[in-house]
């Protein structure tokens, strides 16, 4: 029987030395006044960051095409939008959980006094 969790085989051409030569999609950045995500990383690059990182860098044509294959032309107010979202999220459940904690503690808190008190009581009958 076939192990499921073997790695896949790598054709010869994805093994291969490829060099990051076509930079289409830089150009059609410029072109749409967008910047490209890499969703891989959650990184954002200016076109002329990614012609710098990216151009003429040789690799594998199996990371190369990893790379092209997660790297979309977006508007960068997608990220500003997106930033502020999760900001929010994020403050809106450290709220909850900071009023579920505190919610917590007092009643823990209520419970001792409440005890030692009964406890004080039963001490003077």
């Amino acid at each position: 029987m076939k192990s499921t969790s073997q790695p896949h085989q790598l054709s010869h051409h994805d093994k291969k030395q490829g060099v990051f030569t076509n930079m289409a999609i830089v150009a059609e950045a410029k072109r749409a006044n967008c910047w490209l995500y890499n969703k891989l990383n959650n990184n954002w690059y200016t076109p002329e960051e990614f012609h710098e990182k990216y151009a003429n860098q040789k690799d594998s044509n199996i990371n190369i095409r990893t790379v092209l294959e997660n790297v979309s032309i977006r508007d960068p107010n997608s990220g500003i939008k997106a930033y502020h979202k999760a900001l929010t999220d994020k403050l809106n459940r450290f709220e909850n959980e900071t009023r579920e904690l505190r919610e917590r503690g007092e009643a823990f808190t209520k419970k001792v006094i409440d005890y030692y008190q009964s406890k004080s009581k039963d001490k003077f009958r």
